[in-house]
């Protein structure tokens, strides 16, 4: 059974080079080979230990929209390889079925990890307001200045393309700031500017 799997996933990773025309300079010359590249490659790390440092239960606040406020939690799921955040803010008319809104906290659900083959941090957001879609952003982290920078393209209603940006600044261990950004007629705006503080630290 075990060797049966070695073979499948060593012909569907070469199946798939194929599909895309090429060949890896170091593709894996076995199975064995191909799974120790496998698990090597899905391991946590050093990147993953930023995101870490950031489990815990935090309040936070829009610095100029008082009512923009909630709670945050984020906790580490698979052995620490992504993290899993919950969000909950203030009531807002929040879309239902046949047309209708309702009354309703906002909800908010994120997975962040870094991808060791892209190198690149990679959050899926959805929440139950604005979007049926699940936003798929892109990140980078400066250790010079504790900052990651995500960007991303949200397509919200046909037609209508949207090309955002989120700045992360970890200032300390227990406080970090989110602005986020919307390209608006070829230049980037800031539309939220939040402030993070821990309550709970795990």
């Amino acid at each position: 059974m075990k060797n049966a799997f070695f073979k499948l996933t060593f012909t569907l990773l070469f199946m798939g080079y194929l599909a895309q025309g090429q060949i890896p300079s170091k593709a894996p010359s076995n199975e064995q080979e191909t799974m120790a590249q496998l698990l090597d490659y899905s391991r946590p790390g050093p990147h993953h230990a930023i995101l870490a440092s950031m489990v815990g239960t935090w309040a936070f606040q829009d610095k100029n929209l008082p009512f923009v406020k909630g709670t945050l939690v984020r906790k580490a799921i698979f052995e620490g390889r992504f993290f899993w955040v919950e969000i909950t803010g203030g009531q807002l008319p929040i879309p239902i079925a046949d047309g209708k809104t309702k009354l309703a906290n906002y909800q908010g659900v994120e997975i962040e990890g870094y991808d060791n083959v892209r190198k690149s941090y990679v959050t899926t957001a959805i929440n139950n307001h604005i979007g049926s879609d699940a936003a798929q952003q892109i990140g980078q982290y400066d250790v010079k200045t504790n900052v990651f920078t995500y960007e991303w393209e949200q397509e919200l209603v046909p037609g209508l393309k949207q090309k955002n940006r989120k700045v992360v600044h970890i200032m300390n261990p227990n406080q970090y700031s989110e602005e986020y950004y919307e390209d608006q007629q070829g230049s980037l705006k800031k539309t939220r500017d939040l402030m993070y503080t821990k309550t709970i630290a795990k």
